[in-house]
Order: structure tokens, then C-alpha cells, then sequence
């Protein structure tokens, strides 16, 4: 895949117009699965609208959910940071989840970006010329790692969704092995019908 035409990798995001109403949106994330899709109006050139501009939403007061954040939170899926590269990956793509982490040290976490970013440094790319078959040769300690950020467990989707910062938005319960992430905050209060938007 590395050395192949970019066409290969691609994915459908699909695609709304800025006419649609929100819940369109969200169905397309659902959909695919993926934190994005394609916003189209006729007299502009088409726009990308992700997962971190809904879930900003919530710092403007403009995205509303009564749930607890417990209630939409997801289980830690932990690992040693001994484990092999491609064997985190495996689990990942087994467990549907997009970070990682790291049974040693609460809070810390490997994300498919961290892992991205690793892969093709231009170290590990010349690794990848050099010597393919060691280009996933390593350890997940070799990974740089990144730190969810601490909350009270009695948290708000609310309250936790007013927080994020830039780099600072994957959140751990302090009392429980529960992860929220931006999916969580957005996606499971909008399929329980408890988001409301307020424009």
C-alpha cells in the first residue's frame, strides 16, 4: 500500500449539503463509521465538516445533553507497552477502536494518529526503503504517547463536552477504567435521543 497510487486507500466519506438538516449529518457519520463528510452548495467550492467541529458545539452552548458522562462512556482497551506494533494494530482493527492504552500508566494512550505520524516520520520512511520488512518492527514504547485528560466521574456530557482543548480531548473517568472521546460525546447521546441542538 505504501508504494501504491493513493486511489487504493481511499474511502467514501459521503457528502451533505449545507441545506440538510443536522441529523443528516450524523447519519452519515454513523454510516461510514468515520468522523467526516463532504458539505456541497452550489455557489461555493465543496467544504469538509468533521467530528471536532460538531463537538465544538459544545463550547459554544449550542449542543445540549442532560446524560451523564458515565452513561457514554467506552472501556478502556489496555495493552503493554511491550506489545509488537502490528499486534496493537491487529487489536485495533478487531476492536473497532481508534486508541490504545497503556496498561502501565493511567491516562496514556497510543492513537491511529500518533501511529500514522511514527510510520511515516522521515526516519521510519527510510526504514520502509531501506528495509520494508522492518518498518513495523517495533514495540509500542517506541510510539510517542499522549495523555487523556482526568474527570470527575459524576461528569455531565455537558460538562465534558464544554472542555476540550486543542490535544486535550479524550477524557478519562477518574473513579472507573472509562474512556469518552468525541464519538462518545456526540454520537451515543444522538442515537439515545438526548442531543438537542440550539442555534
Amino acid at each position: 500500500m505504501l508504494w501504491g497510487p493513493t486511489t487504493n486507500a481511499s474511502i467514501w466519506i459521503g457528502s451533505v449539503s449545507f441545506e440538510d438538516p443536522f441529523e443528516n449529518l450524523l447519519r452519515i457519520f454513523e454510516l461510514t463509521g468515520f468522523g467526516a463528510a463532504k458539505a456541497e452548495a452550489l455557489s461555493t467550492p465543496p467544504a469538509l465538516v468533521t467530528l471536532n467541529e460538531v463537538a465544538y458545539l459544545y463550547r459554544e452552548r449550542k449542543l445540549r445533553c442532560s446524560m451523564r458522562a458515565k452513561e457514554i462512556a467506552s472501556q478502556i482497551i489496555s495493552i503493554a507497552p511491550d506489545t509488537a506494533l502490528m499486534n496493537a494494530m491487529s487489536i485495533m482493527c478487531e476492536k473497532r477502536v481508534r486508541r490504545l492504552f497503556l496498561s502501565n500508566r493511567k491516562g496514556a494512550f497510543i492513537s491511529d494518529r500518533n501511529i500514522l505520524s511514527f510510520l511515516f516520520s522521515p526516519k521510519a520512511l527510510k526504514v520502509a526503503r531501506d528495509s520494508p520488512e522492518s518498518w513495523t518492527d517495533v514495540d509500542v514504547s517506541s510510539i510517542p504517547f499522549m495523555e487523556a485528560r482526568p474527570v470527575p466521574s459524576q461528569s455531565t456530557v455537558q460538562e465534558v463536552g464544554a472542555m476540550p482543548v486543542s490535544g486535550q480531548d479524550v477524557f478519562v473517568l477518574a473513579d472507573d477504567d472509562l474512556v469518552v472521546s468525541k464519538w462518545d460525546l456526540v454520537m451515543k447521546p444522538w442515537k439515545a435521543e438526548q442531543l438537542r441542538l440550539k442555534l
